[in-house]
């Protein structure tokens, strides 16, 4: 599976460097958790956020060094509670997929290009019903800047990613847990 993907992307590159369309992968770290655990609580969770995101991207060049950008990221994390006084230990692993729609604008011509980015973001969380969940699904906003560097055939451009989330996905009945509604990402996309 894998070497059919890769003689996919070796094969359609030099197509996608001279149309107006993109295709990559974008893969990288949350620079912040995922979610708040208070330890003075009465119920005590402890919380783990996986050093990773990835997922495919489509970018749309258009004149003026203006895109568009489209992302599919997977990101996951976890909290279990402790047990104690009536509360039996537990482990929830929520995947979150969030589906950026990004306007960018390059700031420069020639191979090395800085850019910002901003745009609307929806996610999806893939986890059972429990008492902490609070919204599944969520929208926000996503601003971030960074470089690309065009090299032949293809583009490497790293970047610092903000998304701002409506809601807290998780909260506890007590607030002993809560999703950080302010997230960060360094994030790298190689793209042809």
């Amino acid at each position: 599976m894998l070497k059919t993907f890769f003689l996919f992307f070796v094969g359609i590159a030099p197509l996608l460097a001279q149309s107006p369309f993109g295709l990559g992968l974008k893969a990288g770290v949350p620079l912040n958790d995922a979610l708040s655990a208070d330890p003075s609580s009465p119920v005590a969770y402890v919380e783990s956020t996986h050093r990773y995101i990835i997922g495919p991207f489509v970018e749309i060049r258009l004149p003026a060094r203006f895109s568009v950008e489209v992302d599919a990221l997977y990101r996951s994390y976890e909290y279990r509670q402790s047990p104690g006084d009536f509360i039996v230990a537990r482990s929830v692993s929520p995947g979150a997929w969030e589906f950026p729609v990004l306007a960018r604008k390059a700031l420069l011509g020639g191979p090395i290009q800085p850019y910002i980015e901003g745009g609307v973001a929806l996610s999806h969380l893939s986890v059972a019903d429990v008492v902490e969940l609070n919204h599944r699904n969520n929208y926000g906003i996503v601003l971030g800047a960074g470089v690309s560097l065009h090299l032949g055939l293809f583009r490497i451009a790293p970047e610092l990613r903000y998304n701002g989330w409506a809601f807290k996905n998780f909260d506890s009945p007590l607030g002993s847990l809560q999703s950080n509604r302010n997230q960060a990402a360094f994030l790298v996309g190689i793209s042809f």
